[in-house]
């Protein structure tokens, strides 16, 4: 399904070309994130058109040459991010590689650079020799395999870049897939105790939250977040995680709730729009602000290990639909189809 321009999806058949080295996945399914919602509706400045969306994807490799670590038949998640190794943000740890325009990585390049399937809306994705794979198991189904992608996500910005410590508390503002991921994979790590604020729209994701072992759930439509945490938790969070979707003030909520000396993880965009910051707040408080974009291959090897042994993760994939139905799929996670009992969606196949 190519995105020949915004909200435009059309079914072309793409063939299967001979690469000099890599390999090719057999897609099994295809997580649909708020980034593909985003790029669909034109949102982003930093897509070229036509290209084949989607970046959560689980298949099982269908060819491979040396550069590859995996034999043939074997079920993998691959990271979304390529890297070069070369460029400057590459040698520093950090994403965004700039070897190809406009971004290299899956479901952002352009269905112009060779071989042209570099999205998981299709049958097929090309293994890039700078490919990240992990293996999943086979006991679980397709579209619950796409949760490992937030759920790397979720352990990276909640666990890894605040080196929680056992015995800490986390706030989380924002109960998408990854906030909920972010719920998880805190009290895996020992959380002693985890609240989640959403919107009243988020009615059901608080819900599952709050099944998923979350202490508090708050809805910051109607309740002061700041007094509610206060009231149950008795103090300031150690850390704050802000996971909500285009919303400018929630990152000053994060740096009002977190305590003295904690950690805020800032892990959402915020549509580009010019934010008047107070730096005395991060001064006065010796506070600790980490940028979070994507999940480290380290998130990715717990996820991928930890969503087969959890069985209360079944329950996260709520939406799902067949390739050719790749405009309701997107339609569904921008929550065009209503909100009631929407946590993830999944394209399969």
């Amino acid at each position: 399904m190519l995105l020949v321009e915004p909200r435009q999806l059309t079914c072309h058949r793409l063939p299967i070309r001979t690469m000099p080295n890599g390999g090719w996945l057999a897609i099994e399914a295809t997580g649909i994130s708020g980034a593909d919602v985003q790029i669909w509706k034109g949102d982003r400045n930093d897509v070229l058109y036509p290209l084949v969306l989607g970046h959560q994807v689980v298949g099982r490799v269908a060819v491979a040459d040396e550069s590859l670590p995996f034999e043939v038949g074997t079920r993998v998640v691959v990271e979304p991010d390529l890297r070069c190794g070369v460029c400057r943000r590459c040698q520093n740890g950090i994403g965004g590689c700039r070897q190809r325009v406009p971004v290299n990585s899956y479901g952002r390049l352009p269905s112009t650079e060779p071989p042209g399937l570099w999205g998981g809306l299709a049958e097929y994705l090309y293994l890039d020799p700078s490919s990240v794979l992990h293996p999943v198991s086979d006991d679980i189904s397709a579209e619950l395999a796409t949760f490992v992608h937030p759920l790397a996500a979720g352990y990276t910005w909640a666990v890894e870049l605040p080196a929680l410590a056992e015995g800490q508390t986390v706030m989380v503002l924002g109960p998408g897939p990854r906030g909920l991921a972010c719920v998880i994979a805190a009290l895996a790590a020992g959380a002693s105790w985890v609240g989640v604020s959403g919107l009243d729209s988020d009615y059901d994701r608080l819900a599952v939250a709050q099944k998923l072992g979350a202490h508090l759930i708050i809805d910051a439509t109607t309740e002061d977040v700041p007094a509610a945490v206060a009231d149950h938790l008795g103090t300031r969070p150690d850390i704050v995680v802000d996971v909500t979707s285009d919303d400018p003030e929630a990152m000053f909520t994060a740096l009002d709730l977190v305590r003295s000396g904690g950690t805020v993880v800032l892990a959402s965009m915020k549509g580009n729009r010019p934010v008047q910051f107070f730096s005395d707040l991060l001064v006065t408080k010796q506070l600790t602000l980490r940028g979070a974009l994507g999940a480290t291959s380290a998130g990715y090897r717990w996820a991928s290990a930890q969503i087969a042994s959890d069985p209360s993760m079944d329950q996260l994939v709520s939406h799902q639909f067949p390739l050719t139905e790749s405009n309701r799929a997107l339609q569904a996670a921008a929550g065009m189809l209503g909100h009631d009992e929407l946590l993830s969606v999944a394209v399969t196949f």
